[in-house]
């Protein structure tokens, strides 16, 4: 053979090799069909077959469970303080135990305001009567001569006052 022979002939062996590697082959191969769970997820599958065949002992069992659930009696905690359903339905304390706790939060957190907005403007010093076991009359004075004064010179604490000295708002409750 003549060198130009063999030159053309490894030419196009090599041109039919590139060709067929970009051409889709005659050979056929099986698609996998694996799947790749999680056992967890794999449990629950398994679970779920087995209910589905077995579908009458399983609502047999459901029943059996329903049926100790109805024969259970409820039971509440002892000692626990419920409210009653009177406390949930529009009466006229609603609105009174709404502002009586409104008065405690100002009276524990600011005193001034608490004297100012509610004890002196209004007279209701219901809150400070409750917590130091004084009158009215007490409550409105030591407002006015301790709490509201600008003066510099001392003035006549109660002792229930002095007594709750130091302890921490949230302890000073009635």
């Amino acid at each position: 053979m003549s060198r130009y022979t063999s030159r053309a002939i490894i030419l196009l062996a090599a041109a039919m090799a590139t060709a067929s590697a970009f051409a889709p082959s005659g050979v056929t191969s099986r698609i996998s069909s694996e799947l790749h769970l999680e056992n967890h997820i794999a449990d629950m599958i398994d679970h779920e077959v087995d209910r589905l065949q077995h579908i009458g002992l399983w609502r047999q069992k459901e029943a059996e469970k329903h049926k100790k659930w109805a024969e259970m009696e409820p039971s509440l905690p002892k000692g626990f303080d419920f409210n009653t359903v009177t406390e949930f339905q529009p009466n006229s304390d609603a609105a009174k135990k709404i502002q009586m706790r409104k008065d405690r939060r100002m009276a524990r957190d600011d005193p001034m305001r608490y004297c100012a907005d509610r004890c002196v403007s209004t007279g209701n010093c219901q809150v400070w009567e409750d917590m130091f076991d004084l009158s009215a009359n007490e409550v409105m004075a030591f407002c006015e001569e301790c709490v509201l004064s600008e003066e510099e010179e001392p003035c006549d604490v109660p002792e229930k006052f002095l007594d709750n000295a130091g302890k921490n708002s949230w302890e000073l409750r009635p």
